[in-house]
């Protein structure tokens, strides 16, 4: 074990953009204000989820000191790399795949925190922090708090005026955003499916005005192979919370930002064009591996992908969360003639009141979460 000399530090084992944005950001935004603050630094792990671009996004974080690549992870967490690191530490699951944090908890001795739904090498985990009050009710395991949703301390930390967002979408009502998610190799065929969507869609509402909003690790010079009638909806990048301030309605894939759709209270439609997109849909485990099998492979698949759809009741999280349809789900065989009716029909109905209760829900996440990891390395640090 090589250990450096006095400070402190917060390793982070993260997999995917959401997680990213909405966890790591908002968390590392409340830690640089406490002091002293650690050195943090981030692990990505493998996942077919990702973007490809996480390692460009995290470095720009606050306190970030270091980023590991995730063929740099597999080398440290097997101690085939001879870094130096502090003494005391804290090593924080935010995504991916928990056997990496496990790993760094072994190489450096440093407690072992986990965020979020997922649960398992008991064992291993020094404290459980529960995103939602089912996961807190769901194990038995007494090293857990409730602290509340990481994204839901984004929202509230970024309330945004309406009056500063209008410029961003072109004149006529109304104002309608898609957003195409984070990966990039389904762009040409969700961005396809959006156009054809508004073509659809102005044959009732004429002056309706839309955009596209993408990621901010993405930049219009990575859009250069989208071309055609595509390109006829304002492309935005790094703007997707203050354009959905400002939108009548939103349409998107299942995601990370149904979620913040849900917390600001904006109507939105979730779709899963099984029929055009199942070939994009990455598997994990054994059905991963099932998909790879030459020639049989991608029926396999196919089949996997149609039955979970229809065995599952809701893919959008708030959804799930509330066990109620608060975003319209659209999943199957769809077309952008049925999301264009569905939207219209939406914008036309009057607003239901989601309620996100306080108790379930607070708004300080960040800055709790934040606290309990400098207590601990504080008090760590006196011993």
């Amino acid at each position: 074990m090589i250990i450096s000399e006095p400070g402190t530090a917060l390793f982070i084992t993260v997999n995917g953009p959401g997680e990213l944005y909405y966890w790591v950001k908002p968390l590392l935004d409340a830690l640089s204000t406490l002091s002293p603050a650690p050195a943090v630094w981030v692990f990505l792990t493998p996942c077919q989820f990702s973007s490809g671009r996480e390692e460009e996004v995290v470095q720009h974080f606050p306190l970030v000191q270091k980023v590991f690549s995730p063929p740099e992870t597999l080398r440290f967490c097997f101690g085939r790399d001879h870094i130096q690191y502090p003494r005391q530490g804290v090593v924080l699951f935010l995504g991916g795949d928990l056997f990496y944090s496990v790993r760094l908890k072994k190489r450096t001795g440093y407690p072992l925190w986990v965020y979020g739904s997922l649960l398992k090498w008991f064992r291993s985990v020094d404290r459980y922090l529960a995103r939602f009050h089912r996961d807190y009710e769901k194990y038995s395991f007494s090293k857990k708090t409730f602290v509340g949703d990481l994204l839901r301390s984004y929202v509230s930390d970024h309330l945004l005026d309406h009056s500063l967002s209008e410029r961003f979408f072109p004149p006529g009502e109304p104002r309608i955003l898609f957003l195409p998610g984070s990966r990039k190799n389904v762009y040409s065929l969700i961005i396809d499916f959006y156009t054809q969507v508004a073509r659809s869609f102005r044959g009732s509402f004429s002056e309706a005005s839309f955009v596209m909003s993408f990621p901010s690790h993405y930049q219009s010079s990575d859009m250069g192979e989208i071309t055609g009638d595509s390109r006829s909806i304002p492309f935005y990048f790094g703007k997707t919370s203050e354009l959905m301030v400002e939108a009548d309605l939103t349409i998107t894939v299942p995601g990370s930002n149904n979620l913040e759709l849900a917390y600001r209270k904006k109507k939105g439609i979730v779709i899963l064009p099984l029929d055009v997109s199942e070939k994009y849909i990455p598997l994990t485990g054994l059905p991963g591996l099932i998909e790879k099998i030459p020639f049989i492979g991608h029926h396999i698949k196919k089949r996997i992908i149609h039955i979970k759809n229809a065995h599952m009741k809701w893919v959008s999280l708030p959804n799930i969360l509330l066990d109620r349809e608060i975003l319209k789900e659209l999943r199957g065989k769809v077309t952008p003639e049925m999301v264009a009716v569905e939207a219209a029909q939406l914008l036309e109905t009057k607003d239901t009141p989601i309620d996100f209760p306080e108790d379930d829900f607070p708004l300080s996440v960040s800055r709790d979460i934040s606290q309990m990891i400098r207590e601990t390395l504080v008090s760590d640090g006196k011993k």
